[in-house]
């Protein structure tokens, strides 16, 4: 979803030229402490003033000596620094708005997430808040009166667990979502939430309000706690709660020596608690190598902030950047999310993504060391029985399905007047707005992923309304933990491929641009290696009334993350003309995991997207250099919000978090290489720049007129892939230091000093 979110940034750019003239020539600087920071008493009004006014952005030099172009009018390109722009971006967004009370406001709501602040400022206007007497604060009272309804059947009682996946707690979830979203002023919105924080259950409220906020126009901008902090115990294995519980019992610890065997220390005002990732008690099969990525807390991040931005409940016609490309960019997105798992797997000898029947036991056993309000969640052993008493119903929509696809793809029935792929993309996404008179009604009375999660999570059948065993593909938070997650969306995917099988291969000239030439690529060395990447997990641990409003410690977890060092790109082209261009680099496979070369129509579905970019290309010589800092999708880590609260109180807010929160981990770019080093190839392609026409001045800006993922975007053929536009580069990825991240949570907390 950090595709979508780039867009806004790129559309920001569009929204500048109406403001830049080209008169005067006069520029104005940006200084240094800006690129850190975006400060808003000093600089938000200078800003406003002189984007209003001045009539050209002159070349801003950066500090890194780092630049993009893009371009503003249609014959006229500014070089930008990347940080720079990005400031520009948060000005115009926050230049009218109280922004920086609100950020506060906004935060309130998510500490604490199972407990009530009596002397906050939210609890004071919750409490005494009606939702029926300010009716028409809402611009669609009919979503208000859904609402009110349903509160009086009874929403999810609290202390009970939420998940989206559940059609009552979802629908409950999401008449709470739409008054937020329906408030018609920002005062109404947050003494809606306020009253729901007070009334309504922890997880259920905390999921509508997230969504609230991304989706809300007068909280754009707005910066928003990692889900990591807001709950802990999706993302760290029980072991680490009971000792951060245990801590909280004692009043601190007391034995710095014996704390330390047990992987706590203490560091001025925090406990620390060093964390290890699941070993072979989670998983009883070789996965539990990768469990450093698939339980990396950015990476499953990542995969819940893409559903905030696009909640498959969600009418297609409120998602207006992408209304008509979803199921395209459902494709792409788990696409591109599985390429990148391959490349992991390669790495760790691993080799191909398991495949499985619905009808045989399932190979990959599962035993998540998880909890959710203090309940086990479901395990799967090795050789699980998938059909089974519990399951047949569940099995035979499932299989009916995935054969109404095959007949209705071989019978070339699949029509729509929009995009097919777009069409076909709904057909197996979560989407509410799937509708074809063809189609078996019953089938969409339920979703295929849904039943398929409930199916393999191996948790059995709810006793009661509100009762379940959770499983961790009943969360975003949690799914892709567990090696299920990729079978099924491999399975998925595989499906919609079979479609693809159907459309014409680009050909020679679909691919060529006429008078450029790649020359030459180089690229410094790539490594990759684990370091410590602490997080707050002090919303994990309960308090007393006083402490809420100041306490003292705070709770602090410590784990190896895979990481990679920057890298440079050097692109040499040679062009005959003056042409805008699109270039991108895509990282795959060299060899398939029997040693033996791969062939690109055989692996054109696991190249992995590593940059996207415009460029102005000139007559002759055109030397172009990219850092990996500057590749388009990735985001570096995300602050803990005890310091989001320290900048709010010097008028600033991290950038990074403000404007794209939902891209993907930057230390996670690169697949774990080895010692040796492990050898893929990276692949450039350029091809002439054509923006495309849509609904509204970002599509047109930012959106070409190219698929998601092209040229890798269908079956290819080999002989059309090597021609003067593309280049391939082998590489080796060296891995330096620990190679296994266990090893880092051993020795370095033994010598911590003595706590006093």
């Amino acid at each position: 979803m950090g595709f979508v979110r780039n867009i806004l940034i790129f559309a920001v750019l569009l929204c500048l030229s109406g403001a830049l003239s080209q008169e005067n020539t006069d520029g104005w600087e940006i200084k240094d402490e800006m690129l850190e920071t975006l400060d808003y008493e000093d600089y938000l009004s200078t800003i406003a003033r002189r984007l209003k006014f001045e009539s050209k952005v002159k070349q801003l030099e950066s500090k890194e000596s780092i630049t993009y172009e893009y371009r503003i009018h249609s014959t006229t390109w500014y070089n930008i620094s990347i940080k720079k722009w990005i400031f520009l971006m948060c000005a115009i967004v926050c230049i009218e708005e109280p922004f920086i009370e609100r950020q506060k406001q906004i935060l309130a709501l998510f500490e604490h997430s199972e407990q009530l602040n009596l002397h906050s400022e939210y609890y004071q206007l919750g409490k005494s808040y009606s939702i029926v007497d300010n009716i028409d604060n809402y611009s669609n009272q009919d979503a208000v009166k859904e609402f009110l309804i349903l509160l009086k059947t009874g929403f999810l009682p609290k202390y009970h667990k939420f998940s989206v996946f559940y059609e009552r707690m979802r629908n409950e979830a999401v008449a709470m979502f739409y008054i937020m979203y329906y408030a018609k002023d920002f005062e109404t919105f947050y003494k809606t939430a306020s009253w729901m924080k007070i009334k309504m259950n922890e997880e259920q409220f905390l999921y509508a309000y997230y969504i609230a906020v991304v989706q809300r126009g007068d909280t754009t901008g707005i910066v928003l706690p990692a889900p990591y902090e807001i709950y802990p115990q999706f993302f760290f294995n029980k072991e680490v709660l009971l000792r951060m519980y245990r801590t909280k019992m004692q009043g601190g610890v007391f034995n710095a020596e014996a704390a330390a065997n047990y992987g706590i220390v203490k560091e001025k005002n925090s406990y620390v608690y060093y964390a290890n990732y699941s070993n072979g008690l989670t998983y009883p099969n070789q996965e539990q190598k990768l469990s450093y990525f698939t339980e990396d807390i950015g990476l499953n991040s990542y995969y819940f902030y893409f559903h905030t931005h696009m909640p498959f409940w969600w009418k297609i016609e409120k998602l207006s950047i992408l209304k008509n490309r979803t199921g395209e960019f459902f494709f792409y997105y788990y696409q591109q999310l599985l390429a990148r798992y391959y490349l992991e797997r390669l790495t760790n000898g691993l080799g191909e993504i398991p495949e499985f029947s619905w009808y045989s036991k399932f190979e990959t056993g599962y035993y998540p060391q998880l909890t959710g309000n203090f309940l086990p969640f479901a395990q799967r052993s090795n050789d699980y029985e998938i059909h089974n008493e519990n399951t047949y119903d569940y099995i035979r929509f499932l299989d009916t399905y995935e054969k109404t696809f095959s007949q209705f793809l071989q019978k070339a029935e699949f029509k729509s007047p929009q995009n097919e792929l777009n069409f076909i993309g709904n057909y197996w996404h979560m989407n509410s707005n799937f509708k074809d008179e063809k189609i078996n009604k019953d089938l969409h009375q339920y979703s295929y992923e849904i039943i398929a999660r409930h199916v393999l999570g191996a948790s059995p059948k709810p006793v009661a309304k509100y009762d379940f065993m959770p499983s961790a593909l009943d969360f975003y938070q949690t799914s892709m933990r567990d090696p299920a997650f990729y079978q099924l969306y491999q399975r998925i995917i595989n499906y919609l491929i079979e479609y693809k099988e159907y459309l014409e291969p680009y050909d020679y000239s679909d691919l060529r641009f006429e008078g450029v030439k790649i020359n030459d690529v180089k690229i410094t060395e790539l490594i990759t290696y684990f370091d410590y990447f602490d997080f707050n997990a002090t919303n994990g641990v309960y308090f007393s009334q006083d402490e809420l409003n100041y306490y003292p410690t705070a709770y602090i977890i410590r784990q190896p993350r895979l990481n990679q060092k920057p890298f440079t790109v050097k692109i040499e082209v040679t062009s005959t003309v003056q042409v805008d261009a699109a270039f991108k680099i895509f990282i795959g496979p060299k060899y398939d995991p029997t040693g033996y070369p791969t062939n690109i129509e055989e692996s054109w579905m696991k190249f992995y997207e590593l940059d996207w970019f415009l460029y102005k290309l000139d007559v002759g010589e055109n030397k172009i250099e990219r850092n990996s800092s500057e590749f388009l999708f990735f985001k570096d880590d995300s602050i803990p919000i005890n310091e989001i609260y320290q900048w709010l109180e010097k008028g600033k807010v991290p950038y990074d978090m403000s404007v794209q929160p939902d891209n993907m981990p930057r230390r996670l770019m690169l697949p774990k290489g080895i010692p040796g080093g492990y050898s893929f190839q990276l692949f450039v392609f350029i091809y002439p720049y054509n923006n495309q026409t849509g609904d509204n001045p970002f599509q047109n800006y930012i959106l070409d007129n190219k698929p998601f993922g092209y040229p890798f975007d269908r079956p290819v053929r080999e002989v059309y892939y090597g021609q003067p536009n593309m280049f391939y580069e082998e590489v080796q990825i060296y891995h330096k230091g620990p190679y296994f991240s266990y090893e880092m949570n051993v020795p370095s907390y033994f010598q911590s000093p003595p706590m006093q």
